[in-house]
């Protein structure tokens, strides 16, 4: 039984942590489309602290800069910004 608990433990852990890094990617999706937005026809202008912002505001969720820059990089060339 200790050992199905461990597993268990486990599973929801790797969940936990994928939904964490998923609330990041839509942090950082929203973040883009707020700055899009915003810009209109010029530039957009989108950091990795608009990020933070967003997911602080609506996830009450402390995201490090780091992670924050990366994710928001990862987006902005997904979307043919970068």
């Amino acid at each position: 039984m200790i050992r199905l608990r461990g597993w268990r433990g486990r599973a929801a852990a790797r969940r936990a942590a994928e939904h964490e890094g998923r609330r990041v990617v839509l942090a950082a999706d929203w973040a883009i489309t707020l700055a899009v937005r915003e810009a209109g026809d010029g530039p957009v202008r989108v950091t990795p602290d608009d990020v933070r912002r967003w997911a602080a505001e609506n996830f009450l969720l402390d995201v490090p800069a780091d992670l924050a820059a990366d994710v928001l990089t990862a987006r902005l060339r997904l979307r043919g910004y970068g």
